[in-house]
């Protein structure tokens, strides 16, 4: 994966924890390893696909640190609405959320509430941006 992340602020591991107990979730391993390093960052290729379209822009890693503008736990309050299973991990420009659903990646559509499918893992997801 060769992405470098501008604007990143740091978190500790504990944040995680509290956040799963919170919302009742286990984020997987590799989500938690691309948070330490990168929590609230901007990446350098940002460019990915859904099935329903093409050409989907990533803004940024939402942020695990409650004082950050676009941070998860504000959009967790907006996916809530539609969906309590998913939990925002990123943002694109338009206001839409990169989410894990049920171990998965999506893209949830904040006007419609749809959701597509993105990738089996976080991991995978950051691996197809181009």
């Amino acid at each position: 994966m060769n992405i470098s992340w501008r604007r990143s602020s740091t978190i500790n591991e504990e944040v995680f924890e509290e956040v799963e107990n919170q919302y009742g979730i286990k984020l997987p391993e590799d989500i938690k390893k691309i948070f330490l390093a990168s929590n609230n960052g901007r990446p350098s290729v940002y460019v990915f696909d859904s099935p329903n379209a093409k050409e989907h822009v990533l803004k940024k890693l939402l942020s695990f640190n409650k004082e950050d503008i676009e941070n998860v736990y504000e959009a967790k309050t907006v996916v809530d609405n539609d969906d309590k299973s998913l939990f925002p991990l990123a943002n694109d420009p338009s206001g839409n959320l990169i989410c894990l659903k049920e171990s998965k990646i999506v893209y949830w559509h904040h006007e419609t509430g749809e959701v597509e499918f993105l990738a089996n893992t976080f991991t995978e997801f950051l691996e197809s941006l181009y």
